[in-house]
């Protein structure tokens, strides 16, 4: 079997189920050609080994500035006439394309007859996924027809149509044991470190200690209550697994590798992040943790003070992924989903 992957370049939760899933589908036998697009794909060229072979083309992008997606600043980075030589340049007989809500394979795959399985969060909006009360008809038409799935198999915490699956955790906080420390983490990435020594530093907040992500320089800073670290993958992992509870925006990834661990949620979605605002209707409607519009350290405090555990454990979706595929899908997806969401229900009795 030869396959067609596809990883869109310009989100961590991307690029962390493509890790995922790639080796394993090697270790199984497959012959997979790895093809990574977006502007975070250019740090690929410098060498990822976990993934070689690939290859990053520059694809499409978009930029934020402090909270909000920057159109002129998308603009100016997007480049037309390198992304018809990037289509150009995938050749070859494949069995299968596989898009994590990559555009470029995703539409080499249907324009060349080769079947196309989509596998990201973003395709849960194909179905009834929670959306926020003002809906963005631009967005919903890029959920739809940006990276377009013969089988499209989105992620969600609830299985909202027939093909949604559980999110894809990775490993390390899959085997996780969960500890509840004396810190409250902090990854608000588009805020800078002045406004969260602002926010956090508040006199309403002095009792609470809080470690923050990620530091825009090499070199920690420690205030009063508040520490912001640069960014370690390591580093990161531990105070998410031994943190007392988490604040962050919205991004469908960590908000699931924190419902993993049973950590409680204060969510403040991205403004003009579309997907970050449907997440947090879902986390609202579902009762998964709180929203917020904007961190007030009064309100924050409150919820501390209040705060709920909810634990959602996950299994081992890119595992169960990766052999279903190199199976040669013996399964529908209607029942691969359905298998994956048993397993849900079977983890949630064994915890309770």
């Amino acid at each position: 079997m030869k396959i067609l992957y596809g990883a869109q370049g310009t989100g961590n939760g991307h690029i962390m189920r493509t890790k995922a899933i790639v080796p394993l589908l090697r270790e199984a036998g497959v012959e997979v050609e790895l093809i990574v697009s977006g502007t975070t794909s250019e740090g690929f060229k410098a060498g990822v080994p976990e993934l070689e072979p690939y290859r990053a083309f520059h694809g499409f992008s978009y930029i934020r500035h402090e909270g909000r997606i920057s159109i002129g600043k998308s603009l100016e980075i997007f480049k037309p006439i390198e992304l018809a030589e990037d289509f150009a340049e995938i050749r070859g007989e494949y069995d299968l394309v596989i898009s994590d809500f990559e555009p470029l394979t995703a539409w080499w795959g249907l324009s060349h007859e080769v079947p196309v399985i989509g596998i990201a969060h973003n395709y849960a909006f194909q179905g009834k996924a929670p959306r926020p009360l003002m809906i963005d008809p631009l967005i919903e038409v890029v959920f739809h027809y940006y990276a377009p799935a013969d089988v499209p198999l989105g992620s969600h915490w609830q299985r909202t149509n027939e093909t949604v699956i559980p999110p894809i955790i990775r490993n390390v906080i899959l085997e996780a044991e969960p500890e509840e420390g004396d810190h409250v983490l902090i990854y608000l990435p588009s805020f800078s470190d002045e406004t969260l020594d602002r926010t956090f530093g508040h006199r309403d907040l002095a009792s609470y200690r809080f470690v923050a992500y990620p530091r825009r320089s090499d070199r920690e800073i420690e205030a009063a209550n508040l520490t912001i670290k640069p960014f370690s993958r390591e580093g990161f992992v531990e105070d998410l697994c031994t943190a007392r509870a988490v604040i962050t925006s919205a991004g469908f990834t960590l908000l699931s590798e924190c419902l993993h661990l049973g950590k409680p949620l204060y969510v403040i979605p991205e403004a003009g992040q579309y997907e970050q605002k449907c997440n947090a209707e879902a986390l609202k409607k579902w009762n998964l943790g709180a929203v917020a519009h904007e961190v007030v350290p009064g309100e924050v405090a409150a919820w501390l003070e209040a705060r709920r555990m909810v634990r959602k454990r996950w299994p081992d979706v890119a595992a169960a992924f990766a052999a279903w595929v190199a199976a040669g899908r013996p399964e529908s997806p209607l029942d691969f989903s359905a298998r994956l969401w048993e397993e849900v229900h079977r983890l949630a009795a064994k915890t309770k």
